[in-house]
């Protein structure tokens, strides 16, 4: 067991001690990152002790109204269930990291991250000061960061108050800069001067607003580059008289990093892999390494994008570069472009994109130390001259993707940003390809700059008598003039005939189509002699769908499954058992409006519990059966039986009768799943031997409904269990330890179906679960409310809805260097796990624990492990939740589009108003249209509505088609059916774009 110590933080440079006020856990109780432990009093104010390590809370506690030494343990958090105290005279020297923030400020604005480099960022301006009135959507703040200044908008209403940060404070990515309450009268004016390393100098009042920004600020600092340990390089040896982790020795193989003279911040000075990681230069590094040459005059400070420049261009000289330069007549494409209304920049775009089919190295890039990013996305920065004078470079996106048409949308938006550098993160950053079109400035020839991250840049100088020059420097690391040369003659040819791809249609697929068999897919499995080339572990929707995929294309391919028929948990305990459920209560519901449509007479329908379980059975066997037949007809080596990794290329399997056996494979998917998880309730784990207490996995034995039923967790899992026995006539308590429950689903969606369902069962939020004692049929449920107060519920069971976790504890992934996130195992979009050979989907990764997103990501796997580059997009990916009405998301909603720096817009209309829906008597609920803005593009779809399983197919039709607000605003949807409030939302919505636009 591990334990780790809670210290007094250091609120400020005054500050030397702390007095306890309150504990908010107790020893034993589970503790969250981000969870509030305890409150003390410093010599400004009472703040939260907030941790950020998972555990248990362990004793000794530091007693209510003791005086804490900044750096002396509060108390300590444990990794063991159960320990609630360490051992007397234990010496503990890992630190629990632990942030203060005042106590009951109000909701925190914090610094977001507006690039994957930005850790902190410096305060601006306020473009709203303390006790202004917020609404959603305003810009609160300007903050620069180490590419530009950006906006700092925010989502919730109220005033804004202090402590609010000075301008010029530097504050960290995630840390307040200053609060929002919900009352006027609650606003201070209190004032932070915060140093550039985040220490509290001074408070104040805040005072009025500066005319000018200040004439310099402090430096953002980026992020060290971080490594993950993948692959088999041996560890450097450990320094002579000196600690290294072994994860830290694995890492400065990877990066030739020497250990000697390493600077240690780990415990008693040893080397740990963030030590490792900074030793790596960052590109302000390179730049201030150096020499320096003085020149005369009275400089000044650089703003953050010059800086930014100017350390890439430094860092540039690190790539070995060379340039290759080919003539090519534009005139055609010039006319094309100008016939389609589109810029010639976006068909040069689009043109190197058809090129770059044939010769996908041209976007790949070079990784330190000795590795090569396969990239298939197409994501181009083009450079535009902002009004200042100074280039920036937008990105277009999924050029590859895209039609000239979505692309010229696109690329308006863009420009207009770019040249007011209003950018977002996601607009500028990571481009694969660049492309620098000087000659419209009619410069002759010149030579553009690659930096770190993309392998070529294009440079196009003015049209001569030869042709338009076309210039690729590129990295000799990853590209050759070979290379160069073929894509650039393929360029050529490209942009001098482009009728056979500008149009778009049969002709382009058919250029497509000779690309793809220029570029033959390399399949990453292993060579060898090996009893299978893939083997699955796991037989759910995510290793079932991925074996299918793979043995269509011939590979061989075992499943290897611990039941006697695939399906996984959706099949035999979740999506298919309780929609079983759920239909029965349907039916049940349904009658409620019989009497309104003129039948009378079914207002008192009743359940015949035998039959509905004879139903879900059957549906159950025969679904497993079915596709038990359909893998074997595949030639899927089907298994029953436990996998668990030998080594990297050896599975033993375990069967339920007969002794343990073994199997070679090439590469690996594991899709296990994930089990139900039971907190650490007392009582709980203990009553869910006897079951008293049921989860999702073990609920589908009951005898009969339960007349009262407790349900502990308001996620998904929990609301539709609570409405389907709620309409078999079962008395339900919800209880939700967070202040709110369906947390997942989309903020207005999910506070309107709350409305309905707390007029349906008792639901407690901010609930203290005490403990869970009694036997079946005979449960009890102490808990107490948000206030404190406890009550108890008699009931026949207690169900446990507090989601899932996997488990990967069977499957020895310590053999094969399989790296996990927290419980899940760690993967990138195609999969891939830190072992290459190995891929794993579906619940055992985390994300969305659904059934279909386990199902697209077991065919991205296979997509992959045959050789075609394919990823997993979760902003695509959709879901239902399966009460009444029935909730559903595809895609991103508003705040999650904005969150990664899209200005998002969406309209929304109530179900009341569809004739359909009036006519059936299911007028609850609502549907919202998400759109990108500047493109037009719709990015997500928002429902409740008692036809959400059915409806959001549209949806996902037009999300991940990429369809336009135009598209689905012309297209013609039949009447009366609830699908065409689709075309009048895409319509409304494009109407206040467009008067909005006029202002």
């Amino acid at each position: 067991m591990n334990h780790y110590a809670i210290t007094m933080p250091q609120l400020s440079d005054t500050m030397t001690e702390g007095v306890v006020v309150t504990w908010e856990k107790q020893p034993g109780d589970r503790v969250e990152r981000g969870d509030i432990v305890a409150t003390v009093e410093t010599d400004k104010a009472i703040m939260d002790v907030e941790v950020f390590k998972a555990g248990y809370l362990a004793g000794p506690l530091a007693e209510v109204g003791a005086a804490i030494a900044v750096g002396a343990a509060l108390g300590y958090i444990s990794d063991t269930a159960g320990d609630v105290a360490i051992a007397a005279g234990e010496v503990v020297a890992e630190q629990a990291q632990t942030e203060m923030i005042p106590h009951h400020a109000g909701t925190p604005i914090v610094m977001p991250q507006l690039s994957d480099t930005m850790t902190e960022g410096v305060v601006v301006t306020w473009e709203k000061q303390p006790g202004d009135a917020i609404t959603r959507g305003d810009i609160v703040a300007t903050v620069e960061t180490d590419k530009a200044i950006m906006d700092v908008e925010v989502f919730q209403e109220g005033f804004l108050s202090g402590p609010i940060a000075d301008v010029g404070s530097v504050v960290e990515v995630g840390h307040p800069m200053a609060f929002i309450v919900d009352d006027a009268g609650k606003a201070n004016d209190t004032g932070v001067t915060l140093s550039a390393e985040h220490k509290v100098k001074e408070t104040h009042k805040v005072a009025p607003p500066a005319a000018d920004r200040p004439a310099h600020l402090p430096i953002p600092r980026a992020a060290p580059a971080q490594v993950a340990a993948a692959g088999n390089a041996a560890p450097v040896p450990r320094p002579e008289g000196r600690q290294a982790s072994p994860y830290a020795r694995k890492v400065a193989a990877q990066l030739g990093v020497n250990l000697a003279g390493l600077a240690g911040s780990g415990p008693a000075g040893a080397i740990v892999a963030a030590d490792v990681t900074r030793a790596r230069p960052s590109m302000q590094q390179v730049a201030h390494a150096l020499p320096q040459v003085d020149v005369p005059g009275q400089g000044r400070p650089m703003t953050s994008m010059e800086k930014a420049v100017a350390h890439a261009m430094t860092a540039s000289l690190t790539l070995p570069t060379f340039t290759v330069t080919v003539n090519i007549d534009t005139a055609a494409l010039t006319a094309a472009a100008k016939a389609k209304k589109v810029s010639v920049t976006v068909a040069i775009a689009k043109a190197c994109s058809v090129a770059m089919a044939k010769f996908p190295r041209m976007n790949w890039t070079y990784q330190p130390v000795d590795k090569l990013v396969e990239r298939s996305n197409h994501d181009f920065g083009v450079a535009v001259m902002s009004n200042d004078g100074g280039l920036v470079v937008p990105i277009l996106h999924g050029v590859a993707k895209k039609s000239l048409e979505g692309l010229q949308s696109d690329w308006t938006g863009l420009v207009e940003r770019a040249r007011v550098r209003k950018l977002a993160p996601a607009e500028y950053s990571n481009p694969t390809f660049t492309i620098s079109n000087m000659g419209m400035l009619g410069v002759s020839h010149f030579t553009a700059i690659p930096t770190p991250g993309i392998s070529a840049i294009l440079a196009i100088a003015a049209s001569g008598p030869q042709g338009t020059p076309f210039t690729i420097t590129g990295d000799h690391r990853v590209l050759n003039g070979a290379d160069v040369a073929l894509y650039l003659t393929t360029l050529k040819q490209t942009i001098e005939a482009p009728d056979a791809w500008i149009s778009g249609g049969a002709a382009a697929e058919a250029v497509g189509g000779a690309a793809a068999m220029a570029a033959a897919p390399v399949s990453p499995i292993p060579e060898g002699k090996w009893d299978v080339q893939v083997v699955v572990v796991g037989g759910g929707p995510g290793g079932e769908d991925c074996a299918r995929d793979l043995a269509d294309h011939g590979v061989k391919v075992m499943m290897v499954n611990n039941e006697p028929f695939p399906g996984g948990e959706c099949l035999w305990r979740g999506c298919i058992p309780s929609k079983a459920w759920r239909a029965a209560a349907d039916a049940i519901r349904n009658r409620a409006h019989d009497a309104e449509m003129g039948v009378d007479g079914t207002n008192a329908p009743r359940l015949n519990w035998a039959q509905v379980e004879k139903h879900r059975r059957w549906v159950q066997t025969s679904r497993g059966d079915m596709a038990l037949k359909a893998d074997r007809g595949m030639k899927i080596d089907v298994r029953e039986g436990y996998g668990e990794f030998v080594d990297a290329h050896t599975l033993k399997i375990t069967p339920v009768e007969g002794e343990p056996y073994q199997v070679t494979f090439g590469a690996a998917v594991i899709a296990t799943g994930a089990p139900a998880f039971v907190p650490p309730i007392p009582g709980a784990r203990e009553s869910l031997a006897t079951g008293g207490v049921v989860t999702s996995d073990t609920i589908w034995n009951l005898a009969n409904p339960p007349k009262k039923l407790g349900i502990v967790g308001g996620g998904v899992i929990g609301v539709e269990m609570a409405q389907i026995f709620r309409d078999f006539g079962t008395e339900v308590l919800m209880l939700e330890r967070h202040d709110r429950i369906l947390a997942e689903i989309e903020d207005e969606i999910g506070k309107t179906l709350i409305a309905a369902l707390e007029k349906e069962i008792t639901v407690v939020t901010g609930a203290d679960i005490r403990e869970v004692t009694g036997k079946p049929g005979a449960m009890k449920l102490r808990y107490a409310n948000k206030e404190g107060v406890e009550s108890a519920f008699d009931c026949d069971i207690v169900l446990m809805a507090t989601g899932k976790r996997p488990d990967t504890s069977r499957l020895n992934l310590d053999k094969v260097g399989v790296e996990l996130d927290g419980a899940a195992i760690k993967v990138d979009a195609r999969c891939r796990t830190s072992a290459a050979h190995i891929y794993a989907v579906g619940d055992v990764i985390g994300g969305y624990m659904l059934a279909h997103t386990a199902a697209t990501q077991g065919r991205v796997a296979a997509s992959n492990l045959l050789g075609h580059a394919s990823e997993y997009d979760q902003d695509r990916d959709c879901g239902v939740t399966f009460s009444r009405p029935q909730a559903g998301f595809v895609g991103l909603s508003v705040a999650q589009a904005k969150a990664k720096g899209i200005d998002a817009v969406e309209a929304k209309m109530p179900m009341s108003i569809d004739a359909k829906a009036m006519i059936t008597g299911e007028t609850e609920g609502m549907i919202k249209l998400v759109a990108d803005k500047a493109s037009g593009r719709i990015i997500g779809v928002h429902y409740l509505a008692d036809h959400t399983d059915t409806l959001i197919g549209t949806g996902v039709m037009m999300v991940s088609g990429e369809m336009t607000l135009t598209q689905v605003a012309k297209a013609i949807f039949p009447h009366p059916t609830q699908t065409e409030l689709f075309g009048e939302l895409a319509r409304r919505l494009l109407n206040r774009l467009r008067r909005t636009a006029k202002k």
